[in-house]
């Protein structure tokens, strides 16, 4: 993002940056722009992946690695779009879950975010990869009394 870019997103004195309850006209333009951009390099990315032939590290031949790489491309592409139409619905930049606002800073980082910090916190707790004393992304060894 360029520094005007910046400026043009977080010049509002009326409020405190890390919280914007309603994002102006002209920030969810430049939000909607940044998804769009997002969104055509996906679609790139993900062409390139299934042209075959392809020089370089998109064009690997090693199958599981071209596996791993379009599955996280579909699934950034995913995110992309469902913020899209979060865009076009008018909920864009309020939590999914709680409601709450987002954040202007936190959509400026990631502007795909559906989920306020506290609950992508809660989610990554419920899905996180299995350690010792997990069960299901869950940790048992603390007690819940």
């Amino acid at each position: 993002m360029t520094r005007s870019t910046r400026s043009t997103l977080t010049n509002r004195p009326d409020r405190p940056p890390a919280y914007d309850a309603a994002l102006t006209d002209e920030q969810l333009a430049v939000l909607r722009g940044m998804l769009e951009q997002q969104r055509a390099f996906r679609v790139d990315q993900l062409a390139q992946l299934h042209r075959p032939g392809t020089p370089g590290p998109l064009g690997s031949a090693n199958q599981e690695v071209v596996a791993s790489l379009t599955a996280g491309a579909r699934a950034a592409l995913h995110d992309v779009q469902k913020a899209l139409w979060r865009l076009d619905e008018g909920t864009y930049g309020a939590c999914t879950r709680c409601g709450e606002p987002l954040g202007l800073e936190r959509l400026e980082i990631l502007p795909q975010a559906g989920l306020c910090m506290p609950c992508q916190r809660n989610a990554d707790d419920d899905t996180g990869p299995a350690r010792p004393g997990r069960v299901g992304g869950r940790d048992r060894s603390r007690s819940s009394s």
